[in-house]
């Protein structure tokens, strides 16, 4: 197989009154992606090929002005908008230390349809991605929060992110729990299941309307089910980021509650376990006391258990929690 780079004409974006930007070395690398990314082997040309148009476009992609977000180990570069880079947090990676062992990502996680953090491509510890930016993370983004005084965390936490995230559809609430179901449901050995990162609120964003998980998916968990409703409580209501639990919102009540309903709906919908393990049924408390609604998290769950054992179809299912919890919530019912 061919493929024709022009290396002498670099593509660049020009938007009036500004200056060039120069991008021919990450496009020359998108066009060498592009050719190889749906091959499920690469020969050794193409496979030497990459690692060179990797190395050639480091300087350009590792640069601040192409910085995207950090979770809590990574940081994300954008390549173009098709790809973007990760990276760990305080490596300094060049052509130099890259090194050249190419892997090919393993997609073992394709059966999510939500899920955008697992690498296409690995050199070294320089992976590439499949760039969803721009993103809005949930809770506070991890930048920000870095440089952000305790004031402009909290305003930053109240103003922006709980309007944006009790704006989301409740469909898009579901898929996101749908897809954790879809991930409890995934075996990689024995007692070995896969388990997303809930401590950083920062690994569900929001793109184009869409929620979407996008860190690394760890399977480290040896049980099944333990992608829990609670989980997803810690991440949308508990954590405004991974070091931080989110400040009180007494001004912003409806906003939190909307989130705990869309929240609560979506576990319903997907038929995920509420929670299975004594961490699991703090963070219900603790969100619940966010909420200012004074049930016992037990009662609640137990609650929300008996509508699945009640109705096995997963949108009357989900209507009879509606009814239920726009009443505890004194919210109206969702438009499902």
């Amino acid at each position: 197989m061919q493929i024709s780079i022009n290396v002498n004409r670099p593509n660049y974006n020009l938007k009036r009154n500004q200056t060039p930007v120069f991008q021919g070395k990450s496009r020359e690398l998108e066009k060498v992606l592009d050719s190889v990314i749906n091959k499920p082997q690469i020969n050794e040309d193409e496979k030497n090929l990459l690692i060179k148009k990797i190395k050639a476009a480091l300087q350009d992609i590792l640069i601040d002005r192409r910085f995207i977000e950090e979770g809590s180990h990574n940081k994300i570069y954008k390549i173009t908008k098709k790809y973007a880079a990760r990276i760990p947090i305080g490596e300094k990676i060049n052509a130099d230390n890259i090194g050249d062992n190419l892997e090919w990502g393993e997609n073992k996680f394709k059966a999510l349809r939500n899920y955008f953090g697992e690498a296409i491509v690995k050199l070294g510890k320089f992976q590439i991605l499949r760039n969803i930016s721009p993103q809005t993370p949930a809770g506070i983004p991890e930048h920000l929060a870095k440089k952000y005084s305790d004031g402009r965390k909290k305003g930053y936490y109240l103003k922006k992110y709980l309007p944006k995230f009790a704006c989301v559809s409740q469909q898009s609430y579901n898929n996101l729990a749908l897809d954790l179901m879809r991930l409890n449901e995934m075996k990689f050995g024995v007692r070995l299941y896969g388990l997303f990162d809930a401590i950083n609120p920062n690994n569900i964003v929001l793109h184009e309307g869409k929620l979407m998980l996008v860190d690394e998916i760890y399977t480290l968990c040896d049980r099944s089910y333990s992608n829990t409703t609670a989980k997803l409580l810690k991440v949308f209501i508990n954590k405004a980021t991974k070091d931080i639990e989110s400040p009180e919102a007494p001004d912003k009540l409806k906003y939190v509650r909307k989130i705990l309903k869309k929240t609560l709906l979506a576990g319903v919908y997907a038929d995920l376990v509420h929670a299975n393990s004594k961490e699991d049924y703090k963070d219900w408390e603790i969100a619940l006391k966010k909420c200012h609604i004074d049930i016992e998290a037990a009662d609640l769950i137990e609650t929300l258990e008996n509508f699945s054992r009640k109705e096995r179809n997963p949108h009357r299912r989900m209507r009879l929690a509606d009814d239920y919890l726009s009443k505890l919530t004194n919210l109206n019912h969702s438009n499902i």
